[in-house]
């Protein structure tokens, strides 16, 4: 069953879905489009800031379920746009706009690749009993190229955190349960978009005379990935309402879980076609490709929902 948002979380989501609809254009030479890994969503960016769509968690009456709404509609967008740690989780956690774009990373990834990074004007850090707020600002920011659709980056070394803000032990699982709901968004965005532009592909792209996607093995298994969507979506959008610790873990376990089915089936219907650059495919399905790896991935995950669910169940060791 669907919940349903309110009449002013209704307008807010058809509100940031014009706004991306008009700014979701790919830049082209010519008739081709620019091969590229990612493409910034600059001018849709500049306007949802000045309609004051960023700070809507900290507007009267807003919070997380509003948050979450603006981080969905936006990554349904071909463009890449830094939303959920600037407009979901760094409000929440500090109860102020932090300068943005805003990355958020545990200490073990800071010199292996951080999504945002390389753009990033503020760094939240899981330190684990604590949380680190790090001015970007003076420190050695090495830009990584490669497939993945996000702009990445990493310190060039080690930094030293020993004069950075911060927020205290209790903030640390306050960090981790709002990662954990803008990572299962941007999940559910990706894999809703990439399902979609394959249902547009297969219903034009013909085979033995015919619609590819008029084959009924076709439609089963995009029918289910289109249920891993809804369902990863409600799942985040109930954690964001809930507060829940234990929600926002089950909706990034669902959501990390799905990735590799969707990836497998919108590639394969798209063929080779979809592994091209000039292909608007790759430009959510290599977004998955990083987010299911992204808090320590799903049995990371899975053990927290353990931990959650049965506090007081005996561990194993190891």
């Amino acid at each position: 069953m669907d919940f349903d948002f309110s009449a002013d979380q209704h307008a807010l989501a058809e509100a940031i879905g014009r706004i991306v609809a008009d700014h979701r254009d790919l830049p082209r030479t010519g008739n081709v489009v620019e091969p590229r890994a990612f493409h910034p969503a600059t001018e849709m960016e500049m306007t949802l800031a000045r309609a004051g769509f960023f700070d809507i968690a900290l507007e009267p009456g807003c919070g997380a379920l509003e948050a979450a709404i603006l981080v969905y509609e936006t990554g349904l967008s071909p463009l890449v746009l830094e939303t959920g740690a600037s407009a979901l989780i760094a409000p929440l956690l500090t109860g102020e706009m932090l300068p943005r774009p805003v990355a958020v990373a545990r200490l073990a990834d800071l010199t292996r690749g951080v999504r945002f990074l390389s753009e990033a004007r503020t760094l939240l850090v899981d330190l684990g009993d604590d949380v680190a707020v790090v001015d970007i600002a003076g420190h050695a920011v090495v830009p990584l190229a490669g497939a993945y659709a996000y702009p990445l980056g990493k310190f060039a070394a080690a930094p030293d955190l020993s004069g950075a803000q911060r927020l205290g032990a209790e903030k640390a699982d306050e960090l981790r349960r709002l990662w954990r709901i803008a990572l299962a968004l941007d999940i559910a965005a990706a894999m809703q978009a990439a399902t979609d532009f394959t249902t547009g592909y297969v219903k034009q792209r013909h085979v033995f005379g015919r619609p590819v996607g008029s084959f009924q093995a076709v439609q089963h298994r995009l029918a289910a990935d289109a249920e891993k969507c809804r369902g990863t979506y409600w799942l985040a959008m109930k954690a964001a309402w809930s507060g829940s610790p234990l929600d926002a873990a089950i909706a990034a376990l669902h959501a990390q879980r799905a990735i590799a089915q969707v990836n497998y089936d919108t590639h394969q219907f798209n063929g080779a076609l979809g592994m091209t650059l000039e292909h608007a495919l790759h430009l959510w399905t290599f977004r998955l490709r990083w987010l299911v790896g992204e808090m320590g991935g799903y049995r990371t995950q899975a053990a927290d929902v353990a931990a959650l669910a049965w506090p007081d169940a005996p561990r194993k060791a190891g």
